[in-house]
């Protein structure tokens, strides 16, 4: 994705240059250009999927996130507590 934003962002530093003045549907064309030249497919609609869908989506795979950093600062809680029970202990085990 970087590559096709470096490719843009050249093609209007050019267009600047050159001082050739270019309105929105140019920029559209250069941009639909330069995704299809790269091998990338057009989104032309809308998508399959409604706004309020991805909200929920997005707010389940979050949840899952904050789930899955809880239980790792869990176990890293655990283990630091771990560590600092074993320096608590005597050498000779008593």
């Amino acid at each position: 994705m970087a590559l096709l934003v470096e490719q843009y962002l050249a093609f209007a530093e050019v267009m600047a240059q050159q001082q050739t003045p270019m309105y929105m549907k140019d920029w559209i064309e250069r941009l639909d250009s330069i995704v299809q030249l790269n091998g990338r497919e057009m989104l032309t609609h809308a998508g399959k999927i409604s706004h309020q869908m991805a909200v929920e989506k997005s707010a389940l795979e979050y949840e899952q996130f904050k789930g899955q950093q809880r239980q790792l600062e869990h176990e890293a809680s655990l283990q630091e507590l771990e560590q600092d029970l074993k320096m608590l202990k005597p050498k000779n085990g008593k």
